[in-house]
């Protein structure tokens, strides 16, 4: 645990020097290793004035106990020391960060703010529905909006005209065939029913069904088993597809001319052409396909104008 080795293979004990600060320690394994602080801090992701104020025991700005501690360690454990001194090093040099107290409310004001939302929708809810809800049913409001209006014109009764021959007439019968009584009340119109017909209207001329237009191109479905990076051109150098497309995912394409593919992962891709699988492989190097679809659904080599 207290033995490291040199550059040369010979052991170096430690133990024997630990009254030497932790940085001297630091610094005489790393050059028994043959490193330099610019090694040190390639290796270990940090600044080399930060591995030079390791080595020469200077903390001040880095005594947040977490951040020197591994800093410390890391160094160590890089160089062979022992990580206990390190950590030990750490403690005597941490600074805790002060605590800082937060002001407090009282319960009252607290239950005010946590409530004192929610009371005021309820409040604005009441004031808004409740004068809405007593008008629509004290507020005078017609219940009967549907009134039935007769369509067709009542049917007009004529009435004959009578001579004073025919009065006398019918005076002398009446006297004679109707024995006395009361006097008939006013004989009631027979009611008035709305007629119902609907208006006579005119056919109105269906549409003739549209055709279905023919799909004009041709299909270009690329299937992914991976996550692949794909691009494809179209002819006249517009973008048909471009970026990262998840694994798993299918996509369909139509071309009307030759279209320049290029996808990043090919190994985890398929490509078909009209429903017939096309092979990318002659035009993969490494794991990167490059080629172009022409009209006829075959596949060509890239031209070197698109790299």
């Amino acid at each position: 645990m207290g033995e490291t080795r040199s550059s040369d293979g010979d052991p170096i004990d430690l133990r024997e020097r630990f009254e030497d600060s932790l940085g001297f320690q630091l610094a005489r394994a790393r050059e028994h290793h043959g490193l330099t602080t610019a090694d040190v801090a390639g290796r270990l992701k940090l600044p080399q004035r930060l591995v030079e104020r390791l080595e020469a025991d200077d903390y001040e700005g880095i005594g947040d106990g977490v951040f020197l501690r591994g800093y410390l360690a890391s160094y160590a454990r890089l160089v062979g020391v022992p990580v206990e001194f390190a950590n030990r090093v750490a403690s005597q040099h941490a600074r805790v960060a002060p605590l800082v107290a937060t002001g407090t409310i009282s319960r009252t004001r607290y239950l005010f703010e946590r409530y004192s939302v929610g009371a005021t929708y309820l409040v604005l809810t009441a004031i808004i529905v409740v004068p809405a809800v007593w008008l629509a049913t004290h507020g005078g409001l017609e219940q009967n909006f549907v009134r039935t209006t007769p369509l067709d014109p009542p049917a007009r009764i004529s009435t004959p005209v009578a001579t004073p021959a025919d009065t006398l007439a019918r005076s002398d019968f009446d006297a004679v065939a109707t024995p006395a009584g009361p006097a008939p009340g006013p004989v009631e119109p027979p009611p008035v029913v709305a007629s119902m017909t609907p208006f006579p209207t005119a056919a109105a001329p269906q549409p003739a069904p549209a055709e279905p237009l023919a799909p004009a191109g041709r299909a270009l479905v690329l299937r992914l088993a991976e996550q692949s990076w794909v691009e494809i051109t179209g002819s006249d150098g517009r973008r048909i597809e471009y970026g990262m497309l998840a694994a798993g995912s299918e996509h369909r394409y139509r071309a009307d001319g030759p279209v320049s593919v290029r996808i990043g992962n090919a190994q985890g891709a398929s490509l078909s052409v009209d429903g017939r699988p096309l092979d990318v492989a002659p035009f993969q190097r490494g794991n990167v396909a490059h080629f172009r679809v022409l009209a006829d659904g075959s596949a060509g080599r890239a031209e070197r104008t698109e790299q």
